[in-house]
């Protein structure tokens, strides 16, 4: 009997590669194709969802399995032709320093994963009373919540 317990995987290795933009520019922008390789492909590193529930009858389906079960090997479920995985979920704690960069990477990291069914942001925030740009950070993650139509996100 499987019970949810066994669906649930925190750092679970993504099935693509991505390479992920640092450096001091505030414009960045993620593309497919340039920033984003299938599992094939050596370029780039495995990225990780923070939080994964794995669509109960690939787990019945490959529970014995250990490798496909939990994606370690890159090809190991570039073959499967569903969603996989039932819902991914990236955490974010803002506690100071606000980087627009470090969402708008989970946001391209949710969007290049075909293996996810439901895909989800889900923003922290926390104000001090020193911090000025509280509300205009709000404001953006509000914007890119209201636009984004692909990735449900969630600003507490």
């Amino acid at each position: 009997m499987t019970t949810l317990g066994d669906l649930i995987h925190p750092e679970y290795p993504t099935q693509k590669r991505f390479i992920r933009i640092r450096g001091k520019k505030t414009d960045e922008k993620y593309e497919d194709g340039i920033h984003c390789f299938n599992p094939s492909i050596k370029k780039g590193v495995r990225g990780h969802y923070d939080f994964i529930v794995l669509n109960e009858d690939f787990y019945n389906k490959y529970s014995n399995d250990f490798n496909k079960i939990s994606n370690k090997r890159v090809n190991i479920n570039s073959e499967l032709d569903f969603p996989y995985i039932d819902i991914a979920i990236e955490f974010k704690y803002i506690t100071g320093t606000f980087d627009i960069r470090e969402i708008n990477y989970d946001l391209f990291k949710l969007k290049q994963a075909d293996e996810v069914k439901n895909k989800k942001l889900i923003i922290f925030t926390r104000k001090r009373e020193t911090d000025k740009n509280y509300e205009k950070m709000i404001k953006s993650l509000e914007d890119i919540k209201n636009t984004e139509k692909e990735i449900e996100i969630e600003i507490i």
